[in-house]
């Protein structure tokens, strides 16, 4: 028979392995029948100090991990509380190392809550004591901090520290750390247009992700995966992720990851210029957002939908939501933060006034059925119109026109590409002394060096129906 001493050793290693794999409820039925009421703590009758340390800090980090995934109002809080015992216990046992472990959880929890400064101030602390730098729960602890540093924008931050840790994780972490780490360093290379590296370390994450069989971490690389697709503008394969991951995250009953993915499936549609599912998608985020408290993620959803809003003509909507989405974020991360959600829509704002960047649609999907006068051209391009700007030359919002590469003349109806920010202009062209100029009707003139932009061609036809039944787009020619 084993003896008490040995059988907890044994139980809290299957605790561990549980939680590392995202098995909270199976890891938490351990403690029986009571274990979610909000007074319950694990008996302590016959179980040594130390183990019973160690008990309250498994049982107070999966009390976190599994308010986080069901959208439990006073998880975290509770999550803190059991925490803050054990590493009290531990303090008095002089154990640095489970110290560390809790000071971790604790982080964690207050960035579940969007509460970052705080969290940083926990991770700080872990990260200040002296333990080995091989050891699990130092390791941990570049990880959360790395999480951190993604939630507050250091972007450029996270990739050196990811990099200055990357050998010692890889040589003593275990799948789960080296998924998170790996998944972390490609959001910072993403977030820095870096997106081959991106791709590649997403790549590791799945690898590193099925080994750890932690499915809502594999979830989470899936909706990466989304969202790195949709930056190339390959959008069949971005929604093939999306739907890979809201697939996980639904069987999981992950309502805060699930309502995440149904926020990049907003973005995807936007990206495609497809407003009514764009708008759609995000609705259905914020529904299930709104639904957790405190949630980081929120903010992010009322933000992609104010940007929908602006873009397909809603003006003061999307102001609505912008105020919505700046109030929860200087709540939760300051003014600082706030800042940076404005400058994000200022930044939908200034495309808002051009077109969409080309192509908006993957080569492969786009099926036009182009009139006899426009046979002769062997090569065009696609662009949406965005803006009413050219509805006086038969071009209304929404529509798509073609565009065909040449030579062009004073008072071409013509496509630019801007080549900083990848933004394409139209208008009535003219160019004099190293000075493009783009005009409309009842608009500012549009002004750009030739060394700003590249001219993609002039416009020859237009498609104001959208596509048909059978998936085609009839074109019409412009005679301008």
């Amino acid at each position: 028979m084993l003896s008490r001493h040995l059988a907890t050793h044994l139980s809290t290693r299957r605790l561990v392995t549980l939680e590392r794999s995202g098995r909270y409820e199976e890891a938490l039925d351990a403690f029986g029948d009571r274990w979610a009421d909000e007074n319950f703590l694990p008996a302590d009758e016959g179980i040594p100090a130390a183990d019973y340390s160690e008990t309250l800090l498994r049982f107070g980090c999966l009390v976190g991990f599994y308010g986080h995934k069901h959208a439990v109002s006073t998880a975290q809080e509770r999550s803190k509380n059991i925490l803050t015992l054990a590493r009290e216990r531990f303090i008095d046992h002089g154990d640095l190392q489970k110290i560390v472990e809790c000071e971790n959880y604790i982080s964690l929890s207050y960035w579940r809550s969007g509460e970052f400064r705080e969290a940083e101030v926990w991770i700080d602390e872990a990260l200040s004591r002296d333990i080995s730098p091989s050891c699990f729960a130092r390791l941990y602890a570049e990880v959360i901090r790395s999480l951190i540093f993604l939630s507050t924008g250091h972007i450029e931050e996270n990739v050196a520290n990811c990099v200055a840790v990357e050998y010692t994780m890889r040589k003593y972490g275990d799948a789960f750390l080296n998924g998170s780490l790996c998944t972390n360093l490609a959001l910072s290379y993403k977030r820095l247009s870096k997106n081959t590296e991106a791709m590649r370390y997403l790549s590791l994450a799945r690898y590193y992700h099925e080994k750890s069989r932690h499915k809502t971490y594999l979830g989470t690389v899936h909706n990466n995966l989304a969202q790195l697709f949709k930056a190339e503008q390959k959008f069949g394969s971005a929604h093939e992720s999306a739907d890979a991951a809201i697939k996980i995250y639904r069987k999981l009953k992950d309502q805060t990851r699930e309502g995440s993915t149904w926020d990049t499936k907003a973005q995807i549609y936007l990206a495609e210029r497809k407003f009514r599912e764009a708008l759609e998608m995000a609705d259905r985020s914020i529904k299930l957002l709104q639904a957790i408290p405190g949630s980081a993620d929120l903010a992010e959803s009322l933000l992609t939908r104010a940007k929908i809003l602006l873009l397909s003509g809603s003006f003061s909507e999307a102001i609505l939501s912008l105020v919505d989405a700046v109030n929860i974020t200087r709540v939760q991360n300051g003014d600082g933060a706030a800042k940076s959600i404005i400058d994000d829509f200022e930044d939908a704002l200034k495309v808002g006034r051009s077109e969409q960047t080309t192509p908006t649609i993957d080569s492969d999907e786009l099926q036009l059925v182009v009139p006899a006068s426009l046979s002769s051209y062997t090569e065009y391009k696609g662009v949406w119109i965005t803006n009413g700007k050219l509805e006086n030359a038969g071009i209304p919002g929404g529509s798509l026109v073609i565009v065909v590469p040449g030579e062009v003349a004073r008072g071409d109806l013509v496509a630019v590409l801007e080549l900083k920010n990848k933004v394409v202009s139209c208008g009535f062209y003219d160019s004099e002394f190293g000075i493009i100029c783009l005009e409309s009707d009842d608009n500012e003139p549009e002004l750009f060096t030739d060394a700003e932009v590249t001219v993609l061609g002039k416009i020859v036809g237009v498609c104001r129906s959208g596509k048909g039944v059978d998936g085609k787009m009839v074109v019409e020619s412009l005679s301008l």
